[in-house]
């Protein structure tokens, strides 16, 4: 009778220390796993969507320029602005690898400009990595020493890039700008200036969120 007595004490006693040793598993505090923070994007939808923003540099070189009667100018520019762009899309295709959509983007701070056009991607790497080439019309803000008045000027683009994902389409996007030399918008302006060609060359890095769910 003892020996049975001791046998439930100590049955007892193991089934209470297994409710103590579960609750205080259950209420420790929960580590998330490195791993999990992670995630390349998903596809949930045919179409997609991007918007970035961040920061743009761009190198602008016109060599010597002269207005009508005035003294010949060099004009060299160095221009740092914020970045911002939104993008509008199809994915598809062989694995669902092929991207195309259409872009909007633009800049603002020590001059700004507007940009539009089509653009190609390709989801690598379950989306790890998306490179893209793009195709675009470009207007921008000219500043020439001593004009008073606003001056614009215009000009075929062409970018290549590509968006690093951190995790569930949230990335860095960095990509290379140039193309054909700008000219000035109006003729008039253009003109006046002997229709200069100014060369340059634009760098964009940003933030970008890539939303596969549209």
């Amino acid at each position: 009778m003892k020996i049975s007595q001791s046998v439930k004490l100590v049955f007892l006693l193991l089934l209470m220390g297994s409710i103590n040793a579960q609750d205080i598993e259950n209420n420790a505090p929960h580590t998330p796993d490195p791993a999990k923070l992670l995630a390349a994007p998903v596809v949930l939808s045919p179409s997609y969507g991007v918007f970035k923003v961040g920061y743009a540099y761009q190198y602008q070189n016109g060599a010597q320029i002269s207005k009508n009667n005035g003294i010949p100018f060099e004009y060299t520019q160095n221009n740092n602005m914020i970045y911002f762009g939104i993008e509008r899309g199809w994915i598809g295709g062989f694995r669902q690898m092929i991207m195309v959509g259409g872009y909007i983007d633009g800049a603002f701070g020590q001059t700004f400009f507007l940009s539009g056009g089509a653009k190609l991607s390709f989801f690598l790497l379950d989306g790890w990595i998306i490179p893209y080439v793009s195709l675009g019309y470009q207007v921008e803000n000219l500043e020439f020493p001593k004009e008073s008045s606003p001056l614009f000027m215009h000009t075929g683009v062409a970018s290549i890039g590509a968006h690093f994902n951190i995790t569930k389409g949230f990335g860095i996007d960095l990509s290379l700008r140039s193309g054909l030399p700008f000219y000035i918008l109006r003729p008039i302006d253009a003109r006046e200036y002997n229709h200069p060609h100014i060369n340059h060359l634009g760098v964009m890095l940003s933030f970008s969120f890539y939303d596969f769910s549209l």
